[in-house]
């Protein structure tokens, strides 16, 4: 009985993929993101959206071959981008805030 189960159970098993979703959504997910993210950096000149902008469709890379070389190494490139996209999101300010600092410190000293 449990022999027939596993026949059962292999026959309609499909093969685990990398990812959760087709290669197409991946596709179409990569270039929303790419979009967006450009399109903030545009707007607000933020240096991570950019990072951002090319560390999310790095990620179709992996698609090419199932060589673990390659899984390693788009691993690393994609750790190495989102630690700095978090990292520059302290260390640059927005030109507007960095203003506004200064503004509130000269009226500060003026009154």
């Amino acid at each position: 009985m449990l022999n027939s189960i596993f026949t059962v159970a292999a026959q309609g098993m499909e093969t685990p993929q990398l990812f959760p979703f087709p290669l197409s959504l991946h596709i179409g997910f990569s270039i929303i993101a790419l979009v967006f993210f450009l399109f903030r950096f545009i707007t607000n000149k933020k240096p991570y959206q950019l990072i951002m902008a090319f560390a999310v469709p790095i990620s179709l890379a992996l698609e090419i071959s199932d060589n673990r070389t390659l899984y390693y190494a788009v691993g690393i490139v994609e750790f190495i981008l989102l630690v700095s996209a978090f990292i520059t999101t302290f260390f640059f300010k927005d030109a507007e805030t960095a203003e506004e600092t200064e503004i509130n410190t000269d009226n500060e000293e003026q009154e």
